[in-house]
């Protein structure tokens, strides 16, 4: 289980990219990997070779329209971050930002698609994120950011080096590219911002809180209040403070047992609708009545309203 980061210090742009763009990133913003202390697959069922999803995602309106700027620069891999690709694996970022990599690009929104209707804004949020599916968990700031194995490597579930992003950084990743709605990447922060800069101004999240009573008497309300692209903050173990973010997927997927959906970068511990463990990184995920997910729901943020 990785540790605690370090308090960050002041945040602060890279020094040698003022011309360009970046979140306000500190070295150590993202999550503390807490979400391993929750094992819900250790009985789960053996499997041979690469792990396969009885998940997958779907969508109302043509993948290719939903994601119709994936194909251009802007969804480049070079477009995640204002540090020049040449750069990222160089002195200053090794220097600057250590084991979390180049900072991410504070997106802009693409012309005509914060007018569309809500639901197709809905999709496109999780299909941005489906197109991360498979990469690994790490404690990076970008998602394709792939150091060499040289490089300062924070541990965690993932392998030692290699593609992928923590959950709080996954979910700011999202709001980020899809619609230019900049949170903050630090979880515990995350968790408490209902107001974010944005390419339209500043936003205001609706906010869902946990319901009273027990969780098995809200679970089906809970389920049918949340919608496509809602953000879930998720209590840790003891249920003492929000360790996790993961994002509702709602209608935009299809799952073999009916059991409701989500999208979120953490650990191997939790098993599919085949009795398998879901691989550390970014996958689908059930979300059952009873499970972690479900009983240490804390509140939920809605950005497309």
């Amino acid at each position: 289980m990785c540790a605690q980061p370090a308090a960050p210090p002041a945040k602060h742009s890279h020094p040698s990219h003022s011309g360009s763009t970046a979140i306000q990133q500190a070295p150590g913003e993202g999550d503390a990997d807490e979400a391993e202390a929750v094992d819900e697959a250790a009985d789960s069922k053996p499997h041979s070779g690469p792990y396969r999803s009885p998940y997958k995602p779907s969508f109302r309106a043509p993948l290719a329209e939903l994601l119709f700027d994936a194909g251009q620069p802007r969804g480049s891999v070079a477009a995640e971050s204002s540090v020049p690709l040449s750069e990222w694996y160089g002195p200053q970022v090794r220097h600057e930002w250590g084991s979390w990599g180049v900072p991410a690009r504070a997106f802009d929104c693409p012309p005509g698609v914060w007018e569309k209707p809500a639901e197709w804004r809905r999709e496109r949020v999780v299909a941005a994120a489906a197109r991360f599916i498979g990469h690994e968990y790490q404690h990076h700031h970008v998602p394709d950011w792939d150091p060499p194995d040289d490089w300062p490597w924070k541990e965690c579930c993932g392998a030692r080096h290699g593609k992928g992003i923590d959950c709080s950084n996954f979910s700011g990743w999202n709001y980020n590219w899809s619609f230019g709605i900049h949170l903050n990447t630090d979880i515990h922060t995350q968790a408490r911002q209902s107001t974010a800069r944005s390419a339209h101004g500043e936003l205001h999240a609706h906010v869902i809180e946990r319901p009273e009573g027990k969780p098995a008497e809200w679970y089906d309300e809970l389920c049918r209040t949340l919608r496509a692209g809602d953000l879930l903050y998720i209590r840790n173990a003891a249920r003492t403070k929000v360790t996790h973010v993961i994002m509702w997927v709602g209608e935009c997927a299809e799952s073999p047992d009916g059991t409701p959906l989500v999208i979120d970068s953490t650990g191997g511990r939790i098993k599919d609708a085949n009795g398998h463990a879901i691989p550390c990184g970014i996958h689908l995920r059930p979300f059952r009545k009873g499970s972690w997910y479900h009983a240490s729901f804390d509140h939920a943020h809605r950005w497309v309203k």
